[in-house]
């Protein structure tokens, strides 16, 4: 099967993972896909996608800045620096790679969700939460701890939910750390 591909942008190497890597990866979401017949996980992997919409980044720099406003704000400020950052990152690549998303090129994948671009890669959501993930790393000891699950599990519903490759979570979360982890240094250096 031929993968329609919207640029030519590094042609030889999307050549390749379009014949190579993404059947693989379309095989591997077929079975994953699979456990959509169970209501109640695909419920709560609905409800984690939600997560990834900002909700819960919103919620936490809320909370931060009512315990302690002083103390918080920066890391409040570098959050949203972060975020800002990965979706100028997200929204440019995807232009430029133009994947499309599973369900629209192979017929057994479904879409539990509606997604909110075109594009596949890499996955912003994933991306978003993997950055505020980074900057809490640097600036609240111990925050990954209790935001690592969170994360991760944004990023799986992506895939359950039919929205990305692993491919494209795996990439937005390796580009979401270290954007949160060099935001998260400069304000640190900066307080």
């Amino acid at each position: 099967m031929s993968l329609p591909r919207k640029t030519l942008f590094a042609e030889g190497w999307v050549d390749y993972y379009c014949q190579h890597i993404t059947p693989v990866e379309a095989q591997l979401m077929k079975h994953f896909c699979g456990l959509q017949r169970f209501c109640w996980l695909t419920a709560f992997f609905k409800f984690m996608s939600r997560l990834g919409d900002g909700y819960v980044w919103g919620a936490l720099a809320l909370g931060l800045l009512a315990t302690d406003l002083h103390a918080y704000q920066w890391v409040v400020a570098a959050m949203a620096v972060a975020i800002a950052v990965a979706v100028t990152v997200f929204m440019t690549v995807k232009k430029l790679v133009g994947r499309p998303r599973p369900f629209e090129t192979w017929d057994s994948l479904t879409c539990a969700m509606l997604p909110p671009d075109q594009f596949s890669f890499p996955s912003g959501h994933t991306m978003t939460s993997f950055a505020v993930f980074g900057v809490l790393c640097v600036m609240i000891a111990g925050s990954w701890i209790m935001l690592l699950p969170i994360v991760i599990l944004i990023g799986l519903s992506r895939i359950y939910l039919g929205l990305h490759y692993p491919t494209d979570v795996l990439i937005g979360a390796l580009l979401g750390t270290v954007i949160g982890l060099l935001v998260g240094r400069y304000f640190v250096d900066l307080v």
